[in-house]
């Protein structure tokens, strides 16, 4: 009887983890956007940022074979409808941009299918609790979606004639802001008491996190800065605002409070939600982290040398002779590496007022 009994309670927790994993739920954050969630992705998403790493044509199309748009439902591997999967679709627009002269006709027309996808805004997802906990922000998925359109915005002419200029600017800007606004919430950033006075920062595994600060949300908008010059295009001057910039030079200042030139005693001083100080997960990885992840890049890329405070590390340059945490992944690699190269930033030299502004469906109007 209980064997049995046992029996009918692991199928129902079977069939309910099951009905879970392919559910999706909504929600509203301060600033009125609506959001679908999604519990699921982030196991295709680490094993596909891993395979585009550093990746040839087989690679782009194996990815593109195997996107949710282009395979059946329940294929080993699919991916590009779950949380975290822009990362994914970020990597193969760099990775079908640089091989793109190597592709035929048909896999260039399969890719720009994709890439068109990957940027409809309906597209996008939250994990199911990011802005919801006081302790998780959602600014990784944000700026997951920012590097995305940025890239895709340059290195893609056809699905920009195909959604239009306009579309992309907005939605750009709608990104950025999110990512950087302290206005909305705990989906974005927050200003609070931090042990070096009231910073700008993000909250992220249940703790104040350098870690995503500087791993996720500035290494990935110097990632979208960078595709403009890769494109040889000029940066956009809302790229410029005031409040991003004030919020992305606070948090740096916060990140370098925390961290010693040598790279050791990082994040020792995050704070958890009861406000003692803990140790993030992976104890190798983040006190490692100012020697592997170069947020500074940002930082040099945006305001030179004035925004590191004398004596303390600068965060631009990755250490190659590190392996432990989760960089083993090919992926994060080759997005934190970039072979430890600068690139410089040509701002727009004037705005074009005779440009006409024109009106886009509500989904994609800048939150203000």
């Amino acid at each position: 009887m209980k064997k049995n009994l046992f029996v009918l309670v692991m199928v129902v927790l079977l069939a309910v983890t099951a009905n879970v994993t392919v559910a999706q739920t909504t929600s509203t954050d301060p600033l009125g956007n609506t959001w679908t969630r999604a519990n699921f992705g982030v196991g295709e998403a680490n094993y596909w940022v891993d395979q585009l790493g550093f990746a040839g044509v087989a690679e782009v199309q194996d990815a593109l074979n195997h996107y949710y748009t282009q395979c059946d439902p329940g294929t080993s591997e699919r991916w590009g409808d779950g949380w975290l999967s822009k990362f994914v679709a970020n990597l193969l627009a760099v990775r079908g941009w640089n091989c793109w002269s190597q592709l035929s006709d048909q896999q260039q027309a399969q890719l720009v299918d994709v890439m068109t996808n990957a940027v409809d805004e309906s597209t996008f997802r939250l994990d199911t609790s990011c802005g919801l906990d006081p302790w998780n922000s959602c600014s990784e998925d944000f700026v997951s979606f920012l590097s995305l359109i940025s890239r895709v915005k340059n290195f893609y002419p056809q699905v920009v004639e195909r959604v239009g200029a306009n579309y992309l600017d907005l939605l750009e800007q709608k990104y950025l802001r999110l990512v950087f606004t302290t206005d909305n919430g705990y989906y974005s950033l927050v200003r609070e008491q931090t042990l070096d006075g009231v910073h700008v920062l993000m909250h992220n595994h249940g703790e104040q996190s350098a870690v995503y600060s500087g791993a996720a949300v500035m290494v990935y908008t110097n990632l979208a800065i960078e595709s403009y010059s890769l494109a040889g295009n000029r940066t956009p001057l809302y790229f410029q605002q005031q409040e991003v910039l004030n919020n992305i030079r606070d948090m740096f200042s916060w990140m370098q409070t925390l961290s010693t030139p040598d790279g050791t005693a990082f994040l020792n001083n995050c704070m958890n939600y009861q406000g003692n100080l803990v140790s993030c997960g992976d104890v190798n990885v983040t006190n490692a982290i100012p020697q592997v992840i170069p947020a500074g890049r940002l930082i040099h890329n945006l305001f030179g040398d004035s925004g590191f405070i004398p004596g303390m590390y600068e965060y631009r340059l990755f250490d190659t002779s590190y392996t432990g945490g989760n960089l083993w992944n090919r992926g994060r690699q080759a997005d934190w590496n970039l072979d430890n190269n600068e690139f410089t930033i040509h701002w727009v030299s004037a705005v074009r007022k005779h440009l006409r502004a024109v009106k886009l469906p509500a989904a994609a109007v800048i939150a203000k």
